[in-house]
């Protein structure tokens, strides 16, 4: 994780590089649903592995 949580709250996309975010960073996932359901941003994974962050992506 390399921006601080409060920069999520304005993201409109969010790339998550092959880590697990929904396992290993509970309280980034959290603000990441958040602007999901507020903003409509989208969550985009790119990892060889299915994972819990991967299913909750839009692509």
């Amino acid at each position: 994780m390399t921006n601080h949580w409060n920069d999520y709250q304005n993201t409109d996309v969010f790339m998550v590089l092959g880590t697990n975010p929904a396992e290993n960073h509970p309280i980034s996932m959290r603000w990441i649903d958040r602007a999901r359901e507020t903003r409509g941003a989208k969550l985009i994974v790119v990892d060889p592995k299915f994972n819990r962050t991967a299913a909750k992506a839009d692509l």
